[in-house]
């Protein structure tokens, strides 16, 4: 087989680890595919068989995108995706050095040796495992469309933490290593976050939720904490950037489907009247005529309840509740959850910031608790924010 005769996986046609083994095997006196591979080989991180089947589980072709719209079981398609996949898992386990040893290459070939998962998805890592343990992939056929009809295709099959922007759905690849068990405080309100992800995960219906209050107090943090306590059940968190609110029926279109679970996060919101961004969002939550995705949860933080922004005076108190009236709260409605962080005390401030420096040195030294409370009332505040600045730059009991 060549890239030629690519069909069901033909955007392996262009990769370039594929294309150049491939076209070596095709004519092994082909220089060019020679030295092609050899530059693809010498880049991996990882075994071949582990990078070809990757490759594999991540493509956009042709079948991903079939088989995520659902195929049939006598669907001829099939056939032709089993014979590719074989193609494929035949070159994965095939001896490339041999084929690279006249050229003078064949030192390019990755050792042997075992691969990380990358925090790929639970079902990702599975079909990784059997795919990397030997050929004959065209018997998982079957496996794979299921696979791509409940895990989606491209990235979003192949990554638990995302982000979508200028209309680009892409893997975060070094995501934010943050656990529930990292956070102090605020337990009471990601108690019920926690749960919704919980019943979500498990094909239940969930609310869209709003983080509320002041900045530092942890609301961002929350959300990749409690996302990331959920993604060994293989739920994925979509990050959309900045500027990103029009194009949410692009993000959830992108994601729909039987699975994956998936919620998509927007950060600091707030929006200018003069904008109207926020009939943008409001749209979007309620769906439209193209109705939202069952398997899609949209969940935003913001320093005020009231998302819109508005006169001086109304903004006096960012955060009481009281603001959200007529148009104004029409936004904030839409959440079914509303969460409210709270600024902590100063007592709370203390035991987050101690909590911190023991973790990070092993003790807390005399002087600390002072040191700590000297840094907040410098212009930093109390806060769980200002509680890890204090904590990474503390050296010693003397402030």
């Amino acid at each position: 087989m060549t890239t030629r005769q690519l069909v069901a996986y033909g955007d392996l046609a262009g990769e370039p680890l594929v294309a150049a083994a491939l076209a070596l095997r095709a004519d092994p006196d082909d220089a060019a595919a020679a030295a092609a591979l050899a530059h693809a080989l010498f880049g991996l991180a990882e075994p071949v068989p582990t990078a070809v089947a990757r490759r594999v589980l991540g493509s956009e072709g042709p079948f991903p995108r079939a088989a995520r719209s659902g195929l049939a079981a006598g669907d001829r398609r099939l056939a032709r995706a089993a014979r590719e996949l074989d193609e494929l898992g035949a070159l994965a386990h095939g001896d490339l050095g041999a084929l690279l040893e006249p050229h003078g290459l064949d030192d390019c070939v990755p050792a042997p040796g075992e691969a990380a998962d990358r925090g790929l998805p639970p079902a990702a890592a599975a079909l990784l495992g059997e795919l990397a343990a030997g050929p004959g992939w065209g018997a998982l056929t079957g496996r794979l469309a299921d696979f791509h009809r409940l895990e989606g295709t491209g990235p979003l099959a192949m990554a638990t933490v995302l982000q979508w922007s200028e209309g680009v759905l892409a893997a975060v690849p070094h995501p934010d290593p943050i656990r529930v068990d990292d956070l102090e405080g605020y337990a009471a309100q990601r108690a019920p976050l926690l749960a919704d992800l919980e019943g979500f995960t498990a094909g239940q219906p969930a609310n869209d939720a709003l983080l509320y209050g002041p900045p530092g107090t942890g609301k961002s943090a929350s959300v990749r904490a409690c996302a990331a306590a959920h993604a060994d059940g293989g739920l994925r968190l979509v990050q959309a950037a900045r500027g990103e609110t029009s194009s949410l029926p692009a993000v959830f279109a992108a994601l729909r489907g039987e699975g994956p679970r998936c919620v998509v996060f927007l950060d600091d919101l707030v929006f200018d009247d003069a904008g109207r961004a926020d009939r943008a969002l409001r749209a979007a939550l309620e769906g439209g005529v193209a109705g939202r995705p069952a398997n899609v949860l949209l969940w935003a933080t913001s320093n005020r309840l009231n998302l819109t922004a508005s006169s001086h005076s109304e903004r006096a108190d960012d955060v009481d509740p009281a603001e959200a009236a007529g148009e104004k709260a029409a936004l904030a409605d839409r959440f079914g959850r509303r969460v409210r962080f709270e600024r902590p005390s100063r007592d709370a401030y203390v035991a987050i910031a101690l909590r911190l420096v023991r973790d990070r040195l092993g003790a807390v030294a005399p002087g600390t608790e002072e040191a700590a409370v000297r840094f907040a009332l410098a212009g930093h505040g109390f806060s769980p924010r200002t509680a890890r600045q204090f904590a990474a730059a503390y050296r010693d009991g003397s402030g």
